[in-house]
């Protein structure tokens, strides 16, 4: 197994991501992790006397800075870390890439064949899914900013992917993944028409669907799965965020946090909602393992990445997503969703 790192993508690259890489290493054994980004730079923060064995450097001479246009630096840097590490997976150099980098690059690269991976069998379009904490464990976030605007049919099988996710990141979630619709009502002709057009996908599926929910209740733990389109994910995730940010301020900014048992009852909840405890979050539905980090992540965030990047590699979560695709796409009523293409769905592939 070998995992690709992308050292230079992230607000504390190098330093930060090769730190991590060392720190999991001894972790997976069984994989060879490959930092790729300047040699120079890398060497400086990790030199070989303690460099762990499972560790090694492919040079990367371009950098793709987060403000860049994705397009643009995906043409014109194809010898950046993001790219080479992309191809690495493409061409069967590395089984997963891990980038804390540029998000529309990532995405756009590990999307569109021409630059890097491109679908699994039977995908549209991925998705980028994000573990949320709940009263319960976590629940599968998607599409947390990968696509601005979709279809029914793209939601549904992002229903698909996140319940296949959820269950590999959940090993004790035995039955089926519970999916919820993220609407601003739970009744059932809330919202937009794509809202109402794909809650009558999900309720005739196959898949464990319980209806609309509201973003208040995401972190009650009533679903395993919430979907929704890209736009409306990121605006969720980060309001999350800031709301968490913002209380955590408030506490200590108000002195209410002198006593010492306070202050463990603030730990353990900054913990819980610590995003680096998860790593990052995989971009479902691509010919390869891929995970988006924060772009704020450091050592302890790459580290837990790398560990669960290994994960899904050894589980082989594609196989199972494309094998769920596959059942769901032929389940008599959907087959039509699925194989026939619109002149519009066309031109969009």
């Amino acid at each position: 197994m070998r995992i690709a790192i992308d050292a230079m993508g992230g607000d504390y690259a190098p330093d930060e991501i090769v730190r991590g890489a060392a720190d999991a290493a001894p972790d997976v054994p069984q994989a060879i992790l490959t930092l790729v980004g300047r040699r120079e730079r890398i060497e400086t923060a990790l030199p070989v006397s303690t460099r762990p064995p499972n560790v090694e450097i492919q040079h990367a001479a371009d950098v793709i800075e987060m403000h860049e246009d994705p397009r643009r630096a995906l043409l014109g840097k194809r010898d950046s870390s993001l790219h080479i590490g992309l191809n690495m997976v493409k061409h069967g150099r590395a089984d997963a890439f891990i980038s804390a980098g540029n998000t529309g690059a990532l995405v756009g690269g590990a999307t569109v064949p021409l630059f890097g991976l491109g679908c699994l069998e039977g995908v549209k379009r991925p998705a980028i899914a994000v573990p949320l904490p709940t009263e319960t464990g976590f629940t599968a976030l998607l599409d947390a900013g990968a696509n601005k605007a979709c279809k029914p049919v793209n939601l549904l099988q992002w229903a698909v992917m996140g319940s296949v996710y959820i269950k590999v990141l959940r090993q004790e979630l035995h039955s089926r993944p519970r999916v919820a619709l993220l609407n601003i009502g739970e009744e059932r002709n809330k919202g937009t028409v794509l809202l109402q057009e794909t809650y009558a996908l999900l309720e005739k599926s196959q898949l464990h669907f319980i209806g609309n929910i509201e973003p208040h209740r995401i972190f009650s733990g009533k679903a395993d799965v919430v979907i929704c389109d890209g736009f409306v994910g990121n605006i969720c995730l980060k309001a999350g965020e800031g709301m968490s940010n913002f209380l955590m301020g408030m506490i200590r900014s108000n002195g209410l946090a002198e006593s010492e048992d306070i202050q463990k009852g603030i730990a353990k909840v900054e913990q819980r909602t610590d995003y680096s405890a998860v790593g990052g979050a995989p971009l479902l539905g691509i010919r390869g393992i891929v995970l988006k980090c924060h772009g704020r992540s450091k050592a302890r965030a790459i580290a837990n990445a790398v560990k669960i990047a290994a994960g899904f590699v050894a589980s082989r979560l594609n196989d199972h997503i494309v094998q769920e695709i596959r059942s769901v796409g032929h389940v008599g009523w959907f087959s039509g969703w699925f194989h026939h293409k619109t002149k519009e769905e066309a031109e969009d592939e």
